[in-house]
C-alpha cells in the first residue's frame, strides 16, 4: 500500500528528469566572416558628457544576444565578474552584420587588471542569429593563413645543431667548465 503512494511522485519526477536542458541559442561559426578592427579608431563613450545617444533595436538585440551568449544568465547570485553591467562593449555595423566586442572592465569590481581571456567578440546578424564567435584565446580558424614572411632556409646538415655558440664568436658557458658538477660547484676529474 505505501508502494503506492509513492509511485505518482516517483514517476513525475523521472518524466522531469527526461525533459531535455535548456541550451543557448544556436549558432554558426562562419569563419569566412572576418571581425573588424575594435581599436582601430576611438570609441564614442555612450553617456559621456551627457549627450543624447540613439541605439536601434536590431543593435540593442544583437548585444543582449551576445551577452547573454558569453556571460549566461544573471540573477542576485552572479558574481561581479560576470555581471554584464562589469564589462565594456565596442559595435561596429558593417554590411548589415553587427560586430561586437566584450570586454571585462575590471574598474567596475575594484580590480585592476582584467583576467586572462577575459573578453570575446561576435559577428550577430540583423535577425539576432549569432554568425561567428571568438573568445580571446581561441584560434581564430580563419581561412586565410597568416603568412610570416619569406622564411631562412637552413642547411640539412645545420638542423637540430646546437652545440656551437650563437654566432660562432664566444664559447658557451656550459662548454667553458667541463666537469662541473650540478652541486655546490666541486669538480670532478683532472
Amino acid at each position: 500500500m505505501a508502494t503506492k503512494h509513492f509511485m505518482l511522485p516517483a514517476a513525475l519526477l523521472l518524466a522531469g528528469c527526461l525533459r531535455p536542458t535548456p541550451t543557448r541559442e544556436a549558432w554558426t561559426n562562419d569563419t569566412s566572416i572576418e571581425f573588424p578592427q575594435f581599436f582601430e579608431q576611438p570609441a564614442v563613450e555612450v553617456g559621456a558628457d551627457g549627450g543624447t545617444v540613439e541605439l536601434s533595436g536590431t543593435i540593442l538585440r544583437a548585444l543582449d544576444v551576445a551577452a547573454a551568449d558569453f556571460l549566461g544568465p544573471q540573477d542576485a547570485n552572479t558574481p561581479c565578474v560576470d555581471r554584464r553591467e562589469s564589462h565594456r562593449y565596442r559595435v561596429i555595423q558593417q554590411h548589415g552584420v553587427i560586430f561586437i566586442r566584450i570586454d571585462e572592465d575590471p574598474q567596475a569590481c575594484g580590480l585592476t587588471v582584467p583576467a586572462l581571456h577575459s573578453g570575446s567578440q561576435y559577428a550577430v546578424g540583423s535577425d539576432g542569429q549569432i554568425l561567428r564567435r571568438l573568445r580571446d584565446g581561441e584560434p581564430d580558424g580563419s581561412p586565410v593563413p597568416t603568412d610570416a614572411g619569406p622564411g631562412i632556409l637552413v642547411p640539412t646538415s645545420e638542423v637540430g645543431r646546437s652545440f656551437d655558440a650563437p654566432d660562432g664568436s664566444v664559447p658557451l658557458p656550459f662548454i667553458q667548465a667541463p666537469n662541473l658538477d650540478v652541486g655546490p660547484g666541486v669538480r670532478h676529474g683532472p
